[in-house]
């Protein structure tokens, strides 16, 4: 039996968005079916979601995954990908059909610069363009400064497990 802490939970309705604007000197574009190692080493590199390497990021490239090619998002800063953010459907589980913001994350280097909004941003326009009322997402209750810009983007807890409201409570007191 796993002690480990599960993941908290956040959604957001799409029925009024922010204008999406992306920071100057950077550009954003979806993802191609060969981006799977620009993605994995983004990953890598962030060095807040664990162990990613193009073996493990190749299953969200399948033809069976969730993952909305046309939902996934780089900003980049002349051809390098420097932040990212994907939609993941979840058409046959517990959150169904509620889609799903997953696998948020900028390089260290180009952290507070407004990136993580900005790929945000663009999976929200996309899910609600396809036609879904609302959005969550899943994180870990250390990344506060992505709680923020969840937060301000309109994301609300969504208390899913037993101990949320205390984690909850606690996070944002502290920001």
């Amino acid at each position: 039996m796993s002690n480990q802490i599960p993941q908290l939970h956040m959604r957001r309705r799409l029925d009024v968005l922010p204008e999406l604007v992306v920071p100057a000197g950077f550009e954003l574009r979806t993802f191609g079916s060969d981006d799977v190692v620009r993605w994995a080493e983004l990953l890598a590199a962030n060095g807040e979601l664990g162990e990613w390497d193009v073996e493990r990021a190749s299953r969200y490239f399948a033809a069976e995954s969730q993952m909305v090619l046309a939902g996934s998002f780089f900003v980049t800063h002349g051809d390098k990908p420097v932040a990212t953010a994907q939609l993941h459907r979840h058409p046959d589980d517990t959150y169904s059909p509620t889609p799903e913001l997953g696998w948020v994350a900028a390089l260290r280097d180009y952290r507070g610069q407004g990136l993580g909004r900005a790929v945000c941003l663009a999976v929200l326009h996309f899910a609600a363009s396809a036609g879904y009322d609302t959005i969550f997402l899943r994180t870990d209750d250390h990344r506060l400064p992505a709680i923020r810009t969840y937060l301000r983007l309109g994301f609300e807890p969504w208390l899913v497990d037993p101990s949320a409201p205390e984690r909850w409570a606690r996070i944002l007191s502290l920001l």
